[in-house]
Order: C-alpha cells, then sequence, then structure tokens
C-alpha cells in the first residue's frame, strides 16, 4: 500500500512511497491600475476614514453635493478623467451632529434624532400619518424637496416603541435613534423641520497629514488635493517621498490658477523636480463656462495618469468636455513650462484642449536618474514593473532555497514578468534579470539585476522636405 515520505526520510518497510511538489512556477502578477486617492472637504459623509468609490454616483450618496465649502468635485474629476476606482477621505477633526429631539401628542421629548455624520447639510424631518392608513406613520428625512429616507410604523398601540422598532428593523444611512423617555403616547406630528446643530470638521494642515496615513494603508496610483495652499501641497510630496522608500510606487498631481503669475508657477513647479509630482500650470473651461484650475484641473489630469495604461502617452490626449483653455501660452511659453516641468493644457489644430506633454515637475535628473524619468508614461512603467516584480515573487520568500535552483526560479518567474511587459508593448526586447555579478549570494540573501528599455511615445516627427524647380531633363 503506497503511502507518502519527506526528503531524507528512510522507510523501514518495503513498499512504494510518494511525495509531490509544484514543478510549475506563480503566475505573472497582473496590472494594478486606475486607483486614484483624494482627500477633500465636505458637509456630510464619514471623517477620518478611507471610502472605496467604485462609480461617479457614490460620491453624492456618500458625501452629499458638499455644502458651500465642500471640494466632492475632486473624484468627481477624477472619475471624468478615467478613474476606475477612488479611496476618497474626508478631512477633519470635530464637528458636530445635527440633532432633534421628537414629542409626544403632550409635548414630552421622547426620542432623539441624531445625525450620522458631523457637518452642515440641511436635512429635514418630517413625521405623519400616511394618506393611505391613518393608523401607520411614516418617518421622512428629505433635502429640499427630495426624499431620501421613508420609515414607516403602527401608531395605533405605542408608537415610540413602534418607531424603534422599525429603525432597528431597517436601520437608516442618515441618523440614528435612542429613547429619552418611556411614553405610551402617540408621537407628535412633525413638518418639513430641519435638523440643527450640524458644524462642519476643522481642517488644517494636520488634517491632511492624517489624511495621508489613513490612505497609506491602501494600493493605489495617483493622489490629488483639493487645495493650492503651497504648505499642503509640499506636504504630498513629502509623504510621496515617504511611502517610496517603503516600496509604493506612486504619484500626485497638484496645480495652480492662472491667477498666479505665470513665472512663479513655473519656478514652484521646478522647485519640486520630483517624478512623483505632476505639477498643472493652467487650466480649461467646460461647455457650460465652468472653469477648471487649480487642483480641479490637477484632479481631472490624476485621473487622466491613473486611466491611462502604461503602454499609452497623456501627451496631446483630449479633455472630454473642454472647449477653451483659461490661459492661451505663446511657444516660447509653452517650451519654458516643459523645461520647468509644468504640464500645461494646450489647443490641438482641430481647436480640441488636450495636454500639451505628458511631463512631471523632474527638471535635474540625478546621476541615477535618466532622462526617461521625466516623463508620466515612462513613470507608469517603472512603476509597473516594480510592482509586478515584487507581486510574482513575494509568495515565493521562505519557500524556496537559496540554492542555484532556487535563484534559476526566481530569475525565471522574474524573466516572466519582463516578458509580458514586453508582449504588452511597455518593454523593449531583451528585457531580462540575471544574478548579479558585483554580489555573490550569501545566507537568505541573493541580488539580481534587472535590465529594461521602457518604450516611450513617439512624440516628436522631423520631415525633411527637398523641393526643386524643375526635373531634370534627362534627354
Amino acid at each position: 500500500m503506497a503511502s507518502f515520505f519527506i526528503i531524507g526520510e528512510k522507510k523501514t518497510r518495503p513498499g512504494v512511497y510518494m511525495r509531490y511538489e509544484n514543478y510549475g512556477t506563480p503566475p505573472v502578477a497582473g496590472v494594478d491600475d486606475g486607483k486614484c486617492a483624494a482627500v477633500i472637504r465636505s458637509n456630510w459623509g464619514p471623517v477620518g476614514k478611507a471610502v472605496v468609490l467604485e462609480q461617479s454616483e457614490d460620491i453624492a450618496k456618500i458625501y452629499g453635493d458638499g455644502g458651500d465649502e465642500g471640494t466632492t468635485a475632486v473624484p468627481m474629476e477624477q472619475f471624468k478623467g478615467g478613474a476606475q476606482l477612488i479611496y476618497a477621505v474626508r478631512l477633519g477633526s470635530g464637528g458636530t451632529q445635527g440633532m432633534y429631539n421628537i414629542q409626544d401628542d403632550q409635548e414630552e421629548e421622547v426620542l432623539r434624532l441624531t445625525l450620522k455624520y458631523p457637518g452642515t447639510r440641511k436635512l429635514s424631518l418630517t413625521i405623519r400619518p400616511t394618506l393611505a392608513d391613518e393608523n401607520v406613520t411614516e418617518l421622512l428625512i428629505t433635502e429640499g424637496t427630495e426624499q431620501l429616507e421613508k420609515i414607516t410604523f403602527s401608531n395605533t398601540v405605542n408608537s415610540v416603541a413602534a418607531l424603534l422598532e422599525a429603525y432597528e428593523s431597517n436601520g437608516s444611512d442618515y441618523f440614528e435613534i435612542t429613547l429619552i423617555k418611556e411614553s405610551t403616547n402617540k408621537l407628535q406630528n412633525v413638518d418639513q423641520k430641519e435638523i440643527e446643530g450640524g458644524t462642519d470638521p476643522a481642517v488644517n494642515a494636520g488634517a491632511y497629514s492624517a489624511a495621508f496615513e489613513i490612505l497609506e494603508a491602501y494600493r493605489w496610483n495617483v493622489m490629488a488635493l483639493d487645495t493650492i495652499d503651497t504648505q499642503i501641497q509640499s506636504l504630498l510630496q513629502l509623504f510621496l517621498d515617504r511611502i517610496y522608500d517603503d516600496g509604493k510606487f506612486c504619484m500626485g498631481v497638484i496645480g495652480e490658477p492662472t491667477s498666479v503669475d505665470f513665472d512663479t508657477r513655473l519656478q514652484h513647479a521646478s522647485a519640486y523636480n520630483d517624478y512623483q509630482i505632476v505639477y498643472v500650470g493652467n487650466g480649461f473651461v467646460d461647455i457650460s463656462g465652468n472653469v477648471y484650475e487649480g487642483y480641479l484641473a490637477a484632479a481631472r489630469i490624476a485621473g487622466l495618469i491613473a486611466g491611462t495604461p502604461s503602454n499609452e502617452s497623456i501627451t496631446h490626449a483630449a479633455i472630454t468636455g473642454a472647449t477653451e483653455l483659461t490661459e492661451t501660452l505663446t511657444n516660447n511659453q509653452h517650451e519654458r513650462a516643459i523645461k520647468a516641468g509644468a504640464l500645461m493644457f494646450s489647443v490641438s489644430a482641430a481647436d480640441t484642449v488636450w495636454v500639451e506633454q505628458g511631463i512631471n515637475t523632474l527638471v535635474l535628473p540625478t546621476a541615477k536618474e535618466d532622462e526617461g524619468w521625466k516623463k508620466v508614461k515612462r513613470v507608469k512603467v517603472r512603476f509597473e514593473l516594480f510592482q509586478r516584480l515584487n507581486d510574482t515573487v513575494e509568495p515565493l520568500i521562505g519557500r524556496i532555497n537559496n540554492d542555484p535552483d532556487g535563484r534559476m526560479t526566481i530569475i525565471q518567474v522574474s524573466n516572466g514578468v519582463c516578458q509580458t511587459m514586453v508582449a504588452e508593448k511597455k518593454l523593449l526586447e531583451g528585457a531580462h534579470v540575471e544574478l548579479d555579478p558585483d554580489n555573490a549570494p550569501e545566507g537568505d540573501s541573493a541580488w539580481f539585476v534587472v535590465f529594461a528599455d521602457d518604450i516611450d511615445a513617439l512624440e516628436k516627427m522631423y520631415y525633411t522636405f527637398k523641393f526643386r524647380f524643375a526635373p531634370e531633363d534627362t534627354e
């Protein structure tokens, strides 16, 4: 009768002994792209918590309209740009929740309705018998003329207990109800009473730092801020640099409006000198006359970068819905902007607003950096190679030996990633991995070198025209 053995084991009895192992290699990790991060202000929604937005409709559902000071347009612009998923964090600390004490028909306060989130969102409460049945009461939450939620309960015996039971059974996206005082009386009718007392959380530089730390736990590609405050933008750069050292390959997009002097904008862009920071220096106007500059234009570009595959470029990518520029630049100004690392919008020969060139703020590469790091496309390819190699070989850590066979397995698996990206037109033929000849394997460590030429987009075409007055007479 057959049984199993382990390597090195010698059985006592005669017989057939078996063992099995994985002869194949782990699959090549796929592309993890199209994900944005956004930090926003709003008058509604969870504070200091990362919320996954999978479609633009989720924004209003979770954060309302944002209020007068809200910046929920940031994730909306990211979706317009092409983001497929957004991790959003509502900024701030403190704030108060709106509250209303519900009375019975003897004017005794019996139930407390407290809004679910702090903020100044203007929601109203109605409690009334239904038209169809006077023995059934409905509680309505409305915003303006829109009904957001309804709970129905019996008012024939003990409407206080009936409402509590209905609330506990159905829950609510907008409020919580707690008992103040027992009562067997019917509840007093309420007609479109605004739920007051809510205040928005306070937002300062510390709130942004706290939001960055929350988002650090998630995997995303590009972040957009909701501010043109240069201090906060600098905090973003420091954050991205720190998590990059920890193996997170992300970019951030910032912007300033055209009310800032042109030369000042170029100085600000070049001062970042960072391939993780994209600086948007002008803006556009949509068909309705809405202006998109500063953080709104930056959010659109963030979505465009995240949503564009790394085998494509955002250079000359059309801006959906844009009809004109907020600032028309001369040829000389465009050249100066490119040299300063400022991404600008321009207009095509067909009067389409598009991205002039997909660049970041790196203007002076260090000795270990080549000119390719200046291009958004090439940074995306390189970040993707980093991430896919990590995701492919990480499951092998501790599961193979540091011997020639184990190291060859790593090389084969890593070459699989390279060849996959070659087939995807992201790397040129010849990309490969080999052992580092300058660092011999030892103990539990081995060193490898990756040779890869990432593919740039064709952005400059040069034609030579040869004219002549007349063809030569061959007779």
